[in-house]
């Protein structure tokens, strides 16, 4: 029988959380109470995680990547796997609270849900309870694209799902490419499907009450560090703004404005991450524009209504 929900973890080198991740996923797909299958993408750890996980989860089904394919291969990998029509997506350093899994399904059983493509949830760091991730969404000055975070304290619409903490229609997904990979090692590449599906028609929601825990700074952090994390974080933005913004007057305005907030930070004396950022996308300008023509498609709501 086909299970209604597929719960995918992407687990790089999570040795030191995965155990207690998948543990309560599991207690919440069975407070759930409906048929459900949890996938594990190994992405070519190179610590005890994959042999913990086959150890201690049994009937978890684990895929391993024979070499390191980054955050968005490993997620693709394991929904083309999933069976269910629904999928939910969790980082592997990720503790979520019992009716998590309830609150993020169901929106899609209420009449209401036809049109609604996934649905976010509310993340706290573990130590402090401090937000970790929020509603977002996104408004465009100065020739950028400005991220808008907001504690919202009731369910309401959103513009960017959080890829590590969000449940999903698993055909839109699909039929929309999946997560990028001009976005590897990771970031920006579940703002970029979303922002996709967005302008396609298809409704976002954040949901406050599907509540989960992050453990750490997460393996990307590991290796790169914050230095590191904000420049690719920073080149994706680029990225991101200049495969999906279709809007003439705007994007105009992106490249014209854009010398000028890269002049300011040089000369400004601080830290210069809008520049790196900008120098390492750059290189990338050639599969920028096959993206955007592969990805050209009748466009129901413009750039100007979702970043109004």
């Amino acid at each position: 029988m086909k299970p209604e929900l597929s719960i995918i973890i992407p687990n790089w080198n999570g040795e030191t959380f995965i155990v207690r991740g998948i543990s309560s996923l599991l207690l919440s797909a069975r407070a759930w109470g409906k048929s459900f299958e949890l996938i594990v993408v190994d992405d070519a750890s190179t610590d005890r995680a994959p042999q913990l996980i086959a150890e201690t989860f049994p009937d978890v089904k684990l895929l391993k990547n024979r070499k390191n394919r980054g955050f968005g291969w490993s997620v693709n990998r394991g929904i083309r796997a999933a069976r269910a029509p629904f999928v939910i997506l969790a980082n592997n350093d990720l503790v979520v609270k019992e009716d998590f899994i309830q609150h993020l399904m169901d929106p899609f059983e209420k009449e209401e849900g036809e049109d609604l493509f996934g649905i976010s949830a509310r993340t706290v760091n573990w130590t402090d309870g401090s937000p970790n991730h929020l509603n977002m969404t996104a408004h465009f000055e100065r020739g950028l694209i400005e991220l808008d975070y907001e504690d919202s304290p009731e369910s309401c619409s959103t513009l960017f799902l959080q890829g590590g903490a969000c449940s999903l229609r698993r055909d839109v997904f699909l039929r929309l490419g999946g997560f990028r990979s001009i976005f590897r090692p990771g970031y920006w590449e579940d703002y970029d499907i979303s922002y996709r599906a967005a302008k396609m028609g298809w409704r976002l929601v954040y949901e406050p009450r599907a509540l989960a825990y992050h453990l750490g700074k997460g393996s990307l952090m590991k290796v790169l560090g914050k230095e590191g994390i904000d420049s690719v974080s920073t080149r994706n933005y680029f990225l991101f703004t200049w495969m999906n913004l279709e809007d003439r007057g705007m994007l105009a305005s992106h490249f014209w404005s854009l010398p000028g907030h890269l002049f300011r930070e040089v000369f400004k004396g601080g830290s210069p991450r809008l520049t790196r950022g900008f120098w390492r996308a750059v290189p990338r300008l050639f599969r920028v524009l096959r993206e955007r023509r592969r990805s050209r498609s009748s466009r129901l709501i413009s750039d100007r209504t979702l970043l109004s």
